[in-house]
């Protein structure tokens, strides 16, 4: 681990895609800045949240940490080491402790394998072990998720979508990672079995000590598991606070927005609230707009924001925000 304490620091990360179809009369390329120049850190043992509407760069943060996406710029450093510049070679090792928890419960798992195969999948490719000590670590992570030992001779179609959830966490955990990018690994579950893998999720974090990045477009959810959080839009950081102060204190006016859109069950509580309503699309990410991304959108908007790009600043202790004036007052939700 480096002197800052940190497990994880992403600097300047950017990942641009070549969208430029044939030739182009003018000579240039055409990009697609999915992820520009974001910035973040994280402690051994704490879940940051990733936060923002579809389409805004949060899973392409993870992909190119866990470098199944190669960064265009910037840099990933784990423990020190800066991941972004190794090659192949040299990342095998680093993959034991980092993992990821994909979205679609079922395209992640080889239909073709049984669950006892699927789970023993990243033992066998790093040489760790076999034999009995191989079955029974295999048990154990079917324990460890709350699944019963019969089923490590199903195939994944025999689950349900939170059953086939478990066995992706149980693969995740295999090799006792350090850092797990949990990409959006509730959105495409009922909401009851969101609660308990959200809680399951929470647990193994307490037991085994680990480190998340909770990547998803749900706010509670972020809240529920999240000490930190870093709203994304277009690619950029826009807001980044302790999740108690961003909720209790949202800065930046698409934070705002995003908070006038959490359900509130209490309908006295919901007719007393003010809600600021976002309005119109999201850009294009090959055609965003000069100035600040969020200014078609903003009900605060003057003419710097549709000349230059605000920078990310600390605007209050701990809590920075890309905006040329924060909501200094906002209510949120807590």
């Amino acid at each position: 681990m480096n002197v800052t304490g940190n497990l994880l620091e992403v600097r300047n990360l950017k990942k641009y895609f070549d969208v430029t179809h044939g030739f182009s009369l003018n000579g240039e390329r055409q990009y697609v800045r999915a992820v520009d120049d974001v910035s973040f850190d994280i402690k051994p043992g704490e879940t940051l949240g990733l936060v923002g509407e579809s389409g805004c760069g949060k899973s392409t943060i993870g992909n190119c940490i866990i470098r199944l996406l190669d960064p265009t710029g910037g840099d990933v450093f784990f423990e020190g080491r800066n991941i972004a510049l190794m090659n192949q070679r040299e990342l095998k090792p680093i993959r034991r402790d980092i993992q990821m928890i994909f979205q679609d419960p079922y395209s992640s798992l080889n239909p073709r394998m049984r669950v006892f195969d699927l789970i023993a999948e990243p033992f066998r490719a790093n040489a760790a072990i076999s034999g009995r000590e191989l079955e029974d670590e295999i048990y154990h992570l079917l324990e460890v998720v709350g699944l019963p030992l019969e089923y490590a001779g199903r195939f994944p179609h025999e689950f349900s979508g939170g059953q086939r959830q478990r066995i992706g966490i149980a693969r995740a955990l295999a090799l006792k990672p350090k850092l797990i990018i949990c990409d959006e690994p509730i959105s495409a579950l009922d909401v009851s079995i969101q609660a308990q893998i959200l809680n399951l999720l929470t647990n193994l974090q307490e037991q085994f000590g680990l480190t998340y990045i909770f990547v998803s477009h749900s706010l509670p959810s972020i809240k529920h598991v999240s000490r930190r959080v870093a709203v994304m839009y277009l690619g950029r950081l826009v807001e980044y606070a302790d999740t108690t102060e961003l909720f209790r204190h949202p800065s930046h006016p698409y934070t705002e927005g995003l908070m006038g859109a959490i359900p509130i069950p209490d309908p006295a509580l919901r007719a007393g609230r003010s809600r600021v309503i976002l309005q119109g699309d999201i850009p294009s990410l090959s055609l965003t707009p000069s100035g600040c991304y969020f200014h078609p959108r903003c009900s605060y908007c003057v003419d710097e924001c549709r000349e230059s790009f605000p920078p990310l600043f600390e605007a209050w202790p701990n809590h920075k925000v890309a905006c040329f004036h924060p909501l200094e007052h906002a209510s949120g939700v807590l």
